[in-house]
């Protein structure tokens, strides 16, 4: 019996398919980012006018970190840990289900690499669609699985 669910394991097939067509040079990261950030900047425009009223009265770097991890990502809040570093600033611990990070373990890549390339451009973009100064950053030192258990990430205003 698998570990993961039916949904989770068919997610994990997909980011395995495409992951592998850039490991064959079928695709490129820039490509296969592109076709994700497509995908995620498609849904944030035809959800945000509902998502900011979902999330009005809560600051910018805030409502991007419900609107991108719950209602988009459909992370489950217990998986996911918000902290305030300043007034215009979060910290984001993710022990949440990752088809990236299962599917890059089966293709024996580094996650630091998938992520920052592939992943990372889709969530600036959606991002800066929610507002134009929001910046989203990863902490490479502090990525699973080389640090174990969740990884860093930051919401900001610049």
């Amino acid at each position: 019996m698998s570990k993961f669910s039916k949904n989770e394991q068919n997610a994990i097939k997909e980011k395995f398919k495409q992951l592998k067509q850039v490991c064959n040079g079928l695709l490129s990261h820039s490509e296969l980012a592109n076709i994700i950030t497509e995908r995620r900047t498609s849904w944030i425009k035809n959800n945000l006018k509902e998502m900011l009223t979902k999330y009005n009265g809560l600051a910018p770097e805030e409502q991007a970190y419900h609107i991108i991890y719950f209602d988009h990502m459909k992370i489950n809040p217990e998986h996911s840990k918000m902290v305030r570093l300043s007034p215009t600033k979060i910290r984001i611990e993710s022990y949440n289900f990752c088809p990236y990070l299962e599917a890059t373990n089966q293709l024996k890549l580094d996650t630091r690499c998938i992520c920052k390339d592939v992943g990372e451009p889709s969530i600036q973009k959606m991002c800066e669609i929610i507002h134009p100064k929001l910046k989203f950053s990863r902490n490479y030192d502090n990525i699973r699985p080389h640090n174990g258990t969740y990884c860093e990430e930051f919401i900001e205003i610049i």
